[in-house]
């Protein structure tokens, strides 16, 4: 099998299911082309349990999803495609399968236990199995999910029978590339991804096929390079752009008064560890005496209560999602995660010394020299089995609990994320892009995801807050005492706590609507919203012991606040203060597109999102797209060219975003190798204001373009006033590099700078002469 290496010049996220089909898809593909998508990236379309919304909960990995269309539908998809030279880069989920009678392989294994010829398809415990069968103590989940089983992808078999189908459509050349689900939960990454690309591809690439793993970094850690991939899905870089727009200096003032409000400090690490525990007691118990008992096992001295004690300390301390030890060779990252985790369950004294030595010794394959080649396998299983577990508690633990309940600045408690560290100067950005240039220069770049906690849109909003920390306290003592009687008083206690009535007031920030008519629909989409974010804190309740009481008050309290009424005034503050937000928000969003699209990477736009997109949390950010209104909002753009000045004074509907979006796609595309391959060079900002503004250029040859976009425009001028000219950047330059254009064209206005003769400095008021953000090229 022969898969021909694609990289994409940029791709368009769809999310597919009843009610979006590939005819729905194949309707847009001309207009995404006309966009300056070069790839279409699909969420899975394998047959999944009825009335999927997402696709993740596969029964059948051999044949197309029917409720997607038939296989005609899909080939009509690919011939459109085709006509324009566009890609399919696929989403496949090789780590679980639904746990549902729809799933036949899996009906076959509960009826006939270790006679099924599924048998050995699922990762099972058959201690158990054989008693309870579907219960979820007995087959590892995705998650805590009890309907999604965990795959043994690992097995040969079990990976040709469940990649058949994909690997067909790969050799038919209707799949360019692949997005691979949840890496962390597979036994062995590595071997996974060596197998995929040696089934695809000639064995003389590496890698020879294009692939990119949902794998979420912490820190600065990095994939391994051993990997045969050629990046991640790009939480990473989700991270870095976003922090770019925090004011290191104002979140330490958020912090304070943050703090003060709850009447607590935490540190956010703290809380990890506190929620890392708590889920492995509440959700994963299962788990953790299977690896309680195998641990005392190996230990001969441990007791399983012991051993299950032992390895929650450790498993909560650890600093990553997992480790990826596969031999007796222990690489110095994995290694050095390991001693700081045990470091940190030291310092907790919350076990015992000598049981956590154990342990360590055990992760760390610290082998007695008189071990048998036997004791020496089950040490290294019992390794493997931890590192597919920590994952799970890391995601639940970290991401759906943890960022529910550290409210200073929600915009940073993103996948990935990490609230407590999350400034970034440009400079560090610079740093940043120029490693991912050097080691995964074709990564995903997204600003918005399926799985993202809030669009980018929102977080370019509540990123504001951050710039005027004063004024953010002063509204938000404001509204908490105007709304506290309308708090619910149960027990001396006050519902909702000021924690949530916090999330809720950033969030109303960042999600209000620009138009009265969507009103109505978003305060139910944020009463839905509001629910699930209680119930993922775990605080008060939860998905498994819903507190009805505290629910219904927080409900009501959302429809009290939002009462539009002449004794509210809470409501009639928050517009005002919203509307300000709001129009900075959307500065914030513009420069993030061309960050987006012009550094190391590939430019991902997820469905809608190149018009403003104001979505919370899944399943609130899966809603239908209205595309006739974007397709026919870019056909007018183009057909009657209005000019820039018209578009941002109309910059509420949308249209500034979608014309951004469009010219540097357009750009990209006509440039793919200046942007695929061109080296980054970092430009230095002069003046004033210049920590304020990113700028850089790209460079293949004699090819070149120059970037540059402000931040913290709060800064920069007067309330809703467009950052332009000498009133504002006067003497600000940006320094060129040696033997760069003398003459450039805005690709935003088309207007001309020409350096003069001698200058190394293009000045930032002819930069930004009638545009807030700056594209340029050489002149023709």
């Amino acid at each position: 099998m022969s898969g021909r290496l694609r990289i994409p010049a940029a791709t368009y996220r769809l999310q597919f299911n009843g009610n979006f089909r590939f005819e729905d898809a194949r309707s847009l593909v001309s207009y995404l082309n006309q966009l300056g998508i070069s790839d279409v990236y699909t969420s899975p379309i394998l047959q999944a349990r009825s009335g999927s919304s997402h696709g993740y909960d596969v029964t059948d990995p051999t044949r197309l999803n029917p409720e997607l269309g038939s296989r005609k539908d899909f080939d009509a998809l690919i011939k459109a495609l085709r006509q324009y030279d566009m890609g399919l880069l696929l989403d496949i989920v090789p780590n679980h399968m639904a746990a549902s009678p729809e799933n036949s392989w899996w009906l076959d294994v509960t009826e006939n236990g270790l006679d099924s010829r599924f048998a050995r398809f699922f990762d099972l415990n058959w201690l158990d199995f054989g008693e309870v069968k579907d219960t979820a103590t007995s087959y590892r989940r995705f998650f805590d999910i009890g309907d999604m089983a965990g795959v043994r992808v690992e097995d040969s078999h079990v990976f040709d029978t469940t990649h058949s189908y994909i690997l067909q459509l790969i050799d038919e050349g209707k799949v360019n590339g692949l997005r691979i689900d949840h890496i962390d939960g597979l036994y062995d990454p590595l071997e996974y991804l060596q197998r995929l690309q040696y089934c695809i591809s000639s064995p003389d690439k590496n890698p020879g096929f294009y692939v990119v793993v949902e794998k979420i970094l912490s820190g600065d850690e990095t994939i391994p390079e051993t990997w045969p991939v050629y990046g991640t899905t790009g939480y990473d870089f989700v991270r870095i752009l976003n922090n770019v727009f925090v004011d290191s200096d104002g979140i330490e003032k958020l912090k304070r008064i943050y703090f003060q409000a709850i009447g607590k400090y935490s540190r956010f690490n703290d809380l990890v560890y506190e929620k890392k525990k708590l889920v492995m007691a509440e959700l994963f118990h299962s788990e953790m005496e299977g690896l309680g008992r195998y641990l005392a096992r190996l230990s001969g001295s441990l007791n399983v209560e012991e051993a299950i004690g032992t390895i929650t300390e450790l498993t909560a301390c650890l600093p990553v999602y997992r480790t990826y030890i596969r031999s007796m060779e222990v690489s110095a990252a994995d290694r050095e995660y390991i001693e700081s985790a045990a470091r940190g369950a030291t310092a907790r004294k919350s076990c015992t010394q000598a049981a956590l030595n154990f342990l360590r010794r055990v992760l760390l394959l610290d082998l007695p020299h008189i071990f048998s080649t036997e004791d020496k396998n089950e040490w290294l299983d019992f390794v493997m089995r931890w590192q597919q577990f920590t994952g799970a508690v890391m995601a639940k633990g970290f991401e759906d609990t943890a960022l529910y309940n550290y409210n200073c600045l929600v915009s940073l408690n993103e996948v990935g994320g990490s609230p407590d560290t999350p400034s970034l100067s440009v400079e560090d950005c610079h740093k940043w892009n120029l490693n991912r240039k050097k080691l995964w220069s074709h990564s995903i770049n997204p600003t918005s995801t399926h799985d993202t906690k809030r669009s980018e849109d929102v977080r370019a909003r509540i990123n504001v807050l951050s710039e005027i920390p004063d004024e953010w306290e002063e509204h938000l003592n404001k509204w908490r005492e105007w709304n506290e009687h309308i708090k619910l008083k149960s027990g001396g206690l006050e519902y909702p706590e000021t924690n949530t009535g916090i999330l809720l007031y950033q969030t109303l920030i960042g999600a209000w609507p620009l138009f009265a008519e969507e009103i109505p629909e978003f305060k139910e989409r944020l009463k839905a919203y509001m629910i699930k974010a209680v119930r993922e804190s775990k605080a008060i309740t939860s998905w498994i012991k819903i507190n009805q009481k505290y629910e219904d008050a927080l409900v009501g309290f959302i429809d009290s606040v939002l009462e539009d009424s002449t004794n509210n005034k809470f409501l009639s503050d928050f517009l005002e203060f919203q509307k300000r937000i709001a129009f900075y928000g959307a500065l914030n969003s513009l420069s993030q597109v061309i960050l987006k699209t012009t550094s190391p990477g590939v430019p991902d736009f997820y469905q809608g999102t190149e018009l403003w997109d104001f979505s919370m949390v899944d399943p609130d950010n899966r809603r239908p797209v209205d595309f006739n209104k974007r397709r026919e909002l870019l056909d007018a753009m183009i057909r009657e060219k209005p000019s820039v000045g018209e578009i941002l004074a109309s910059w509420q509907d949308g249209r500034i975003k979608l014309y951004v979006s469009y010219k540097a796609l357009s750009l990209r595309r006509k440039y793919d190798e200046l942007f695929q391959e061109g080296d980054y060079v970092p430009l230095q900002v002069e003046g004033e204001r210049h920590e304020y503004v990113c700028a850089f250029a790209r460079r293949y040859g004699s090819r070149w373009a120059l970037i540059a976009v402000p931040r913290f425009f709060t800064k920069l001028g007067k309330t809703e006033e467009l950052p332009l000219g000498n009133k504002i950047w006067q003497d600000d330059f940006v320094l060129l590099p040696r033997n760069s254009p003398r003459k450039w064209d805005n690709i935003f206005t088309g207007e001309n700078i020409e350096i003069p003769g001698g200058s190394k400095a293009m000045n930032l008021a002819e930069v930004f002469r009638t545009f807030p953000i700056a594209l340029l090229v050489p002149s023709v």
